[in-house]
């Protein structure tokens, strides 16, 4: 009967787990339809014009944006700000790229490498499982200074993450060090638009 109980566990997890990932996919389809991923004035609306659901929205489009590889980041890092302001808009920010980042961990704990394989590029998977193949305690310290620094597949490096033995405590520990990443990011990128005629 536990073996029953625990099979039916498993499937309903399975299920729960593939009805999330669709949901996420289809909320992307639509806002990348109605031009919410392209154009920081159409999200800014969008968001503005929720009201108390805005800060949820927003969250769960920023973890949207970690597990969907095609969304951009930037727009909705400067969403978070404009709409939000610089401290609330990065806490809302910070939550939901923890959120996504976490969730991604989990999939890789959960499903292992022949999920990982099919989730990331070929490039980027050659690359960093070296990292992950020769040391696995070297990884911890190419993956913190990964997170710490831009320019660096975050989203693919926390699902690589989850391959390890890295504990939970271990990986949100080092996701407290994308906290400052996101803000200078938002701080440059608002800077920037002026320059790029935003």
């Amino acid at each position: 009967m536990a073996k029953k109980d625990e099979a039916r566990t498993q499937t309903l997890l399975k299920l729960g787990t593939a009805l999330f990932l669709l949901l996420m996919a289809g909320m992307c389809i639509w806002a990348w339809r109605q031009g919410l991923l392209r154009d920081e004035a159409l999200l800014q609306d969008f968001i503005d014009g929720k009201g108390a659901w805005a800060p949820l929205i927003f969250i769960l489009m920023q973890i949207m944006q970690i597990l969907m590889a095609f969304v951009p980041g930037g727009i909705l890092l400067t969403a978070g700000v404009m709409c939000f302001g610089p401290w609330i808009g990065l806490l809302y920010n910070f939550i939901g790229t923890l959120l996504g980042s976490s969730i991604n961990f989990a999939i890789a704990k959960r499903w292992g490498r022949p999920l990982v394989r099919r989730l990331i590029s070929e490039q980027t998977r050659v690359k960093y499982f070296k990292w992950l193949d020769e040391n696995q305690k070297r990884f911890t310290w190419l993956f913190a200074a990964a997170i710490l620094l831009p320019f660096f597949p975050d989203d693919a490096l926390c699902l690589i993450a989850g391959l390890t033995e890295m504990p939970w405590k271990r990986f949100l520990l080092i996701l407290l060090l994308k906290l400052p990443t996101i803000a200078v990011y938002s701080i440059l990128y608002l800077s920037a638009r002026p320059l790029m005629g935003g």
